[in-house]
């Protein structure tokens, strides 16, 4: 009797659960769901989510599979990397998805009947793709956000048009164009761009040698529309400067400190430049041309006088103490004259007298003759009565265009020499800006780049040096940013770059490197694509884009 009534209350269980489906089915026919969703795609329909797997996702795991028919499968030519958009039929929004599986199956796999003879049959490949994507993103009421809303099976997908999936990859309509996005091998024509903002936000590029680095930089070099400077160890960028028509800097040597045309002719030479000839001088600014473009060539040199404030902040050669003790002494003893060598003869007594403490003159004494070993203070040319003293430029005039620092003389004296030399010319340009800023609040769009950065921002292998260089990546890249300084850094070694350095840059560019490189920068889990990836090939992750990994090629710098 018991099992009687059972079976009556669940007969109209399920007769209720029928009368609503068919209710709801009245009001909205499934076809109609799905005719409506088909209509809103955006671009050509090749398939559909799939009826035999479970359309699950969550916040770890955004996959889900698709089908397409063994006739479309023929034509669309779908690769791990392409993009598919999916158009959902219950909550009526668009998803954009990357491929990252594909599976094919014979029909006897499918059916499960065993092969008794090894035997070919076409008929057996008419069967559909299964395509595993992940979800990337969604567009909600007209926003683009991270995908949430359900997947229904059956559910059409698309192959997007280049205007739907540059809008579902959010990729910055402005900014410095550096490559294109790539489906798999293909590349395909939508651009990939680094915005001010991310710029602002400095922009992290890690790769092997022969990677691509120096080319992607020559490329940002050549299409950005902002006032740049770029920090140059190897003498890359200086044929990229010389063809805009831009700025090169030399900061001279004491090993080079000869007639100021010998240097030009080195310079020329080794530049493989020349064909061109100096047209005009202004002080330390020369205007060389070949008679068809023509560039600015500034050769410079640092006098002590003028620079021994900033040395304790730049040079990790003093103690905390030390540094303090240097500047308040050189302030009794140094005179607009002199220079380095003289320091400990001029300011030795003022030391005694002020019971600076042994160990803390030894410092100072140390880190002054260390200094004036770089070769970059006090530099001479001419003779006798002509003698004189190279100087530093006219950074604001500098600051209009685009400049490369050619540090190749300073490294012959050794990486701090080069690295010296660069922070005194940053921190000169960043009181520019920042005296702008406080005077007129008003941002200055500016962009700094480094090639080789784990050689200006090393791990600190003592806390004592350490302190200093965390300060002045501090005043580039915190207040940089305020006052509309970007930075662009590129290593091969992202395990000798400061920690400080990963933490302030927002945009990260992974080009072709090694597992423990790309682990340090949160992308490991692209080592298999990029360790065997071809040069100017790039993942790039950034706040500023509305997918988490992008995949890209940059562009191939080009002479004009």
């Amino acid at each position: 009797m018991e099992e009687r009534e059972e079976n009556l209350q669940k007969g109209d269980r399920e007769e209720e659960m029928k009368q609503t489906i068919s209710e709801s089915t009245e009001a909205h026919p499934l076809s109609q769901l799905i005719d409506e969703a088909k209509e809103r795609a955006r671009g050509k329909i090749i398939g559909m989510v799939s009826r035999v797997y479970p359309a699950e996702y969550g916040e770890e795991e955004r996959e889900v599979k698709i089908e397409v028919s063994f006739d479309t499968y023929l034509n669309s030519n779908v690769l791990i990397g392409s993009y598919l958009g999916i158009s959902l039929l219950v909550s009526k929004t668009l998803m954009l998805s990357r491929v990252k599986a594909v599976a094919r199956q014979d029909i006897l796999s499918i059916s499960k009947v065993p092969s008794l003879l090894s035997q070919e049959n076409a008929s057996g490949l008419i069967t559909p793709l299964v395509i595993t994507v992940e979800l990337l993103s969604e567009k909600v009421n007209g926003e683009v956000v991270p995908p949430s809303s359900p997947i229904d099976p059956q559910s059409p997908v698309f192959l997007p048009s280049l205007d739907f999936l540059k809008e579902m990859l959010g990729i910055p309509e402005d900014g410095v164009r550096i490559g294109k996005v790539m489906e798999g091998y293909r590349e395909i024509e939508v651009d990939v761009r680094l915005s001010k903002e991310a710029l602002k936000h400095h922009v992290l590029v890690v790769g092997t040698t022969g990677a691509g680095k120096t080319n992607l930089l020559k490329v940002i070099m050549k299409n950005s529309e902002t006032p740049l400077i770029v920090f140059d160890i190897q003498g890359d960028y200086v044929k990229p400067a010389v063809e805009i028509g831009g700025s090169v800097i030399v900061p001279v040597t004491r090993d080079y400190g000869t007639e100021v045309v010998e240097f030009i002719n080195v310079f020329l030479k080794r530049s493989n430049l020349t064909e061109f000839r100096t047209i005009e001088q202004k002080d330390n600014k020369f205007v060389l041309s070949n008679g068809k473009s023509s560039f600015n060539l500034y050769l410079i040199g640092f006098r002590f006088p003028e620079n021994y404030k900033l040395l304790p902040d730049i040079a990790t050669y003093f103690s905390a103490q030390a540094g303090e003790f240097f500047k308040v002494i050189s302030e009794k003893c140094v005179n607009e004259n002199d220079i380095i060598d003289n320091w400990e003869e001029y300011c030795k007594d003022f030391m005694e007298d002020m019971n600076v403490h042994r160990a803390t003159q030894d410092n100072i004494i140390r880190s002054v003759y260390l200094l004036s070993q770089t070769g970059i203070f006090d530099v001479p040319y001419g003779k006798g009565v002509n003698k004189n003293y190279y100087h530093e430029p006219n950074y604001t005039d500098i600051m209009k265009s685009k400049a490369v620092v050619d540090l190749r003389w300073a490294l012959e004296r050794g990486i701090s020499s080069a690295t010296i030399a660069s922070f005194l010319i940053i921190t000169k340009i960043f009181k520019i800006i920042d005296d702008r800023y406080k005077k007129e609040g008003k941002e200055t769009e500016y962009l700094m780049i480094f090639d080789e950065a784990h050689e200006y921002f090393p791990q600190g292998s003592r806390e004592e040096n350490k302190e200093p260089l965390e300060r002045l990546i501090n005043k580039i890249m915190r207040l940089g940013r305020v006052r509309g300084i970007g930075t662009i850094l590129a290593t091969h070694r992202p395990t000798d770059l400061n920690d400080l350095i990963l933490t302030l840059a927002n945009t990260k560019i992974a080009m072709r490197a090694d597992e423990d490189a790309l682990k340090r920068i949160g992308m490991e889990k692209y080592s298999k694509v990029l360790s065997v990836a071809p040069p100017g090939f790039g993942v790039i992750s950034s706040y500023t884009i509305k997918v988490k990994e992008l995949n890209f090629r940059a562009e191939k710098y080009r002479t004009e």
